[in-house]
């Protein structure tokens, strides 16, 4: 008698670090809480996990174990996820693997993906941080119409600064950047009655937006808002975007906060904005350089205030939902059907 024959199952390495933070942590008890949340990738996927001693882009980085952990694991395999390795042997030592999946929002650690091999398929995170961007916008929006920046720095110098506001319902917030954690940006303001207007190449009607611009008419929307917000991709064309034409254009007053990656803004502008007052205050989760160094002027900035690239991140949820987006893409390749959140090797996003 003939019997049903066995398809081979996909090969899946999980790279991940035995000093990994809790937030991006990746091991056995939420490998099998995602396969319970996905009970058909048991059928279609094997997985190895590869725990290295580090983070391959830490300082210093990997031992010489951990190359030869990586590399021994990864040899066979079909599918990758993880967040960064050796890209220069990447097509020697990983000939099989059609497909990675990135732990994060932003690929720019990869660029130039001149190492990616040409049948290779490479997604990112985007979508995974929004709930908690949706919290976290929503207390910038409430900071920022409250004046909290501007009250933490007279609480920093004993100084008492007695004044009144109006509530935020009815102001109007610009999202430049209108993606996944832009939309979650929006569903906030919307909760806050807050009216949302956006900047983005994807010039379209877009749910939570009241009208999109192209990134070109920028200047021409800055004076409606009262606070802008970057939720714009990390890329070498975005270096330094929002810069002291920018801030010049915004209404006197308005508020600011950066959430997406430090080098798209322009942080000597800012810093210029503050000092004069051009703006009102500023909220910011990202810089050039991380960790900050402690002789940047922004830790003495009047009005602003700062959180160290965490305001986005769910620890308990964040790896939950990236192993959600990398499954459901495993069961789209079984199908052959096109996966989600797929890296333009053009746009480098």
């Amino acid at each position: 008698m003939g019997g049903v024959k066995s398809v081979e199952k996909m090969k899946v390495l999980i790279l991940t670090a035995e000093d990994s933070k809790k937030v991006f942590r990746m091991n056995q008890e939420r490998l099998e809480a995602a396969l319970e949340r996905h009970p058909m990738v048991r059928e279609l996927a094997e997985f190895e996990i590869c725990r290295t001693s580090t983070s391959f882009e830490d300082a210093p980085g990997w031992t010489e174990r951990d190359y030869e952990m990586f590399y021994e694991a990864v040899a066979d395999q079909d599918a990758i996820i993880g967040y960064m390795f050796p890209l220069d042997t990447f097509k020697e030592k990983a000939p099989h693997v059609k497909y990675i999946h990135i732990i994060g929002a932003g690929v720019e650690h990869l660029v130039p993906l001149d190492w990616l091999p040409k049948q290779t398929m490479l997604s990112n995170s985007r979508g995974a941080h929004a709930p908690k961007t949706r919290e976290f916008a929503m207390m910038v929006m409430l900071m920022l119409g409250n004046d909290m920046p501007r009250l933490y720095t007279a609480q920093r110098e004993s100084r008492w600064d007695g004044h009144f506001l109006t509530i935020v319902e009815g102001k109007t917030v610009l999202v430049v950047g209108c993606g996944k954690q832009g939309s979650a940006v929006a569903q906030a303001a919307k909760t806050l009655g807050i009216r949302v207007i956006g900047a983005d190449p994807a010039v379209t009607e877009k749910e939570g937006f009241e009208k999109i611009v192209h990134p070109d008419h920028l200047k021409e929307v800055l004076p409606e808002a009262d606070y802008v917000f970057l939720t714009m991709p990390g890329t070498k064309e975005n270096y330094h975007f929002f810069g002291a034409e920018e801030f010049a254009a915004m209404k006197d007053g308005a508020g600011f906060s950066n959430i997406c990656r430090g080098k798209v803004l322009d942080t000597e502008a800012l810093l210029e904005a503050l000092e004069t007052e051009k703006i009102s205050g500023a909220v910011l989760d990202v810089y050039d350089q991380e960790p900050l160094p402690s002789d940047s002027p922004l830790w003495t900035a009047k009005n602003l205030v700062m959180t160290p690239h965490m305001g986005c991140d769910d620890e308990e949820n964040y790896i939950h939902r990236c192993f959600d987006i990398f499954f459901e893409n495993l069961i789209r390749m079984s199908r052959g059907e096109p996966l989600d959140n797929l890296v333009d090797r053009n746009r480098g996003y």
